[in-house]
């Protein structure tokens, strides 16, 4: 283009297409931003209108809550886990509560700890300590809860451990319980829990244990509470808080088919 253009023409061409320009459109059209900030405006405006149904949707929720607590309800569980717990005589004891027979009915199992989670949250209990091997089977009530689960077992099972020193079994024998050092510190509020509270042996040396610990025992829960063996009075004296089981006895009437080769091999 040498001397095609002229020095100004050429200044005048190239500010032209330097300068930033809305080529083609119409300076009228800058309003639709603001149409779109009106429409934002209104869409969030909706849905706090919208607020009030939710509110009433919680009320009602709450409302139905105590339904969960219903007594009623409970007392038909009771029955239902007791219908499917059937008895033997084994380890020269007329009835011996076979708790395998509800282990074969998981919706069961779930209520069970289900219920003991809802009646322990209320305690603001710390920790769960079962104890071997039976109470192990209650490890989903800790996870319910959102609680550490610590094991109590038998001398020798496990490392590191602090001994309850020997106590007479539920049957017959001398046993001893451990829980290992550091799994319960000062202060803890703890459920101690088993499938059942028969004379009392076990749990009064869980208490001793936590007692050690300078940990409280809030509650002796047991599935299973068989009154007549005392094992209450015992656990209050040596320092429980309470003592609860879910089952009486009285319920408990379902009697184990035995095969003719049975034989009573329960070891002591």
């Amino acid at each position: 283009y040498k001397g095609k253009y002229k020095k100004k023409e050429l200044e005048a061409y190239w500010e032209y297409e330097c300068t930033p320009k809305t080529r083609g459109k119409p300076k009228a059209a800058k309003p639709e931003p603001k149409a779109k900030a009106k429409a934002k405006a209104k869409a969030k405006a909706e849905p706090k209108a919208k607020a009030e149904p939710k509110a009433k949707v919680k009320a009602k929720a709450k409302a139905k809550a105590p339904k969960e607590i219903d007594p009623e309800k409970d007392e038909k569980l009771a029955k239902a886990i007791a219908e499917v717990i059937p008895y033997f005589p084994f380890k020269k004891l007329e009835k011996f509560y076979d708790i395998q027979g509800l282990l074969h009915h998981p919706k069961l199992v779930n209520a069970m700890c289900a219920v003991m989670a809802r009646r322990f949250r209320k305690m603001k209990v710390t920790k769960i300590c079962g104890f071997e091997a039976r109470g192990f089977l209650f490890t989903p009530v800790a996870l319910k809860l959102g609680v550490p689960f610590i094991m109590l077992r038998k001398a020798g099972k496990m490392p590191n451990t602090i001994s309850s020193g020997p106590y007479t079994k539920e049957y017959e024998g001398v046993d001893e319980i451990c829980v290992q050092k550091g799994a319960i510190v000062k202060e803890d509020k703890v459920v101690l829990i088993d499938d059942l509270v028969a004379t009392g042996g076990t749990l009064c040396a869980g208490i001793k244990l936590m007692e050690a610990c300078e940990a409280t025992v809030v509650e002796c829960a047991c599935m299973v509470e068989l009154k007549a063996l005392n094992g209450r009075e015992k656990c209050l004296k040596a320092g429980a808080e309470s003592v609860w089981g879910f089952i009486s006895e009285d319920l408990l009437n379902t009697k184990a088919e035995l095969p003719d080769d049975y034989k009573d091999d329960g070891q002591k």
